[in-house]
């Protein structure tokens, strides 16, 4: 599916028909509310990651890509994000202590609030033993922390992306053409992105028809 797939798929929802123009939507606009509501759908989808609609996103799934590292500390170490990175799925490491090397570590999320355990609680420590270390985020890296004597060798992140943007060929001509770029999303995921775009464009201008449903909006979503 192309840019322009998307667009003749927004007027026939919007306006009815691709020529009737209702609602005066250019492709600039169509393009901001894609790639805004896009986003809110995969996170929506990943927070409620027991649904089996998740399945429908697994072309975003990037698999056990290997992270650079960035700084080695005595407690831990940064590894860099790549660029497109939206949301976690899993993480993995090697590591090395004493005689032991390149062993398979388990690593788990640190959640903000936990973190002032993991000096005081085994249960948050890293442990080369159990082969197992905690990790959080920081900004655009991600820090794996390791225990004395410990190393770790590398860091494999499995994750979901950002989807492809929507973007005009003149970013300053809101009815420039779309840029060339084929859509990855199933189309059922690109059709309900398409209903809440319909809805939001609606709310935002004042149509009388659609301010009574501004929580049915939301469920386009949600």
């Amino acid at each position: 599916m192309t840019p322009n797939d998307v667009y003749e798929r927004y007027l026939v929802k919007a306006e009815k028909n691709s020529t009737n123009d209702n609602f005066s939507t250019d492709r600039g606009k169509v393009a901001l509310l894609y790639n805004e509501l896009s986003v809110r759908l995969i996170q929506f989808y990943l927070h409620n990651r027991q649904l089996d609609v998740k399945k429908d996103i697994q072309v975003l799934l990037i698999d056990d890509i290997e992270l650079g590292l960035e700084e080695s500390k005595e407690k831990y170490n940064l590894f860099n994000l790549p660029s497109d990175f939206l949301s976690w799925s899993s993480a993995r490491a090697t590591g090395s202590k004493g005689a032991c090397s390149n062993e398979h570590i388990d690593l788990f999320e640190l959640r903000d609030e936990d973190k002032s355990n993991i000096v005081t609680s085994s249960f948050f420590s890293p442990s080369f033993d159990y082969r197992e270390a905690p990790y959080s985020y920081a900004g655009n890296q991600i820090k794996v922390y390791k225990e004395v004597g410990m190393e770790i060798n590398k860091t494999f992140l499995t994750y979901y992306k950002y989807p492809i943007k929507i973007q005009l060929q003149d970013p300053d001509n809101p009815e420039s053409t779309f840029q060339n770029v084929q859509i990855e999303l199933p189309e059922k995921v690109v059709d309900r992105i398409v209903s809440a775009m319909v809805g939001d464009f609606k709310i935002n201008n004042a149509d009388p028809s659609f301010q009574f449903d501004k929580q049915r909006q939301n469920e386009n979503i949600s």
